[in-house]
């Protein structure tokens, strides 16, 4: 989350959140150092300081949902989401979502292994943790999103969010498995990487999200809750945006293998 797709069946989408983790309190540490006395290889230098200074930047890093009413958890989280700079005009952004119908009637009644499919199926057509193409018929108008830095409430904001922070058509969200874990939970486990749009541009290391999505049967078993969790490492980070020709490539999504309990 102009936007190319893979409906092959393994769950793999391309597009343009990645929420991230407390690690703005930390700081990094710089990994090499520039010399100084070869004019000829400004351009590089240029090239690899501003690369440096966005993997710093890297650290300050705004969460992904950042739109209408946002609740910002820290103060570093707020200031840095100012630098949020989309490759889309406003006006693609909504054509992207013009045909997204936000007032459909709610598909209520349903189980949460019934949830869970759909959940699945929808996310494997469209990665709307990436793209915002979300269904809004399966959530709740108090529905209410919330990752280590920032919490909102809608399916409106957070899709809107979500798809001005990554860079359509770079960012990449594929799904590992979904499942119902619990009588009124659905967890989701999935892969994010690509390019988010902070100042020129910010590339994710490969990493997995664990999305946690909650039910109510008081309102009609639809989502009221999304959690994500995941585990960021900040100098690895960093590195992976300082030297791009060593990036490791990710196996395929279909070798991933599920951490979630799987019924026989």
């Amino acid at each position: 989350m102009s936007f190319q797709q893979y409906s092959d069946g393994r769950g793999r989408i391309t597009g343009v959140h990645l929420p991230f983790t407390k690690s703005a309190r930390t700081h990094p540490t710089i990994l090499f150092s520039i010399p100084t006395n070869d004019e000829s290889d400004l351009a590089g230098r240029r090239e690899v300081i501003g690369a440096f200074s966005l993997a710093t930047l890297g650290t300050l890093l705004p969460s992904r949902a950042c739109a209408g009413d946002e609740e910002y958890k820290d103060a570093a989280t707020k200031i840095s989401s100012k630098l949020l700079t989309s490759a889309e005009t406003a006006a693609e952004s909504a054509d992207a979502l013009a045909s997204i119908n936000w007032a459909a009637p709610k598909v209520t009644g349903l189980s949460t292994q019934e949830m869970a499919k759909r959940i699945d199926a929808g996310l494997r057509r469209e990665c709307w943790f990436v793209t915002g193409r979300s269904m809004p018929e399966l959530f709740a108008d108090s529905f209410t999103f919330s990752d280590p830095q920032v919490s909102l409430t809608g399916i409106e904001d957070y899709s809107r969010g979500v798809r001005k922070f990554y860079k359509q058509g770079s960012a990449v969200g594929e799904i590992v498995c979904t499942a119902a874990t619990a009588p009124d939970t659905i967890t989701v486990v999935w892969r994010n990487y690509g390019t988010v749009n902070i100042g020129p541009g910010f590339d994710l290391a490969p990493y997995l999200v664990t999305t946690t999505l909650k039910t109510s049967a008081s309102d009609g078993g639809l989502i009221v809750k999304q959690e994500d969790a995941f585990e960021q490492n900040t100098a690895a980070l960093i590195k992976y945006n300082l030297i791009k020709s060593k990036r490791p490539i990710p196996p395929p999504i279909d070798t991933v293998v599920c951490p979630l309990p799987q019924k026989s």
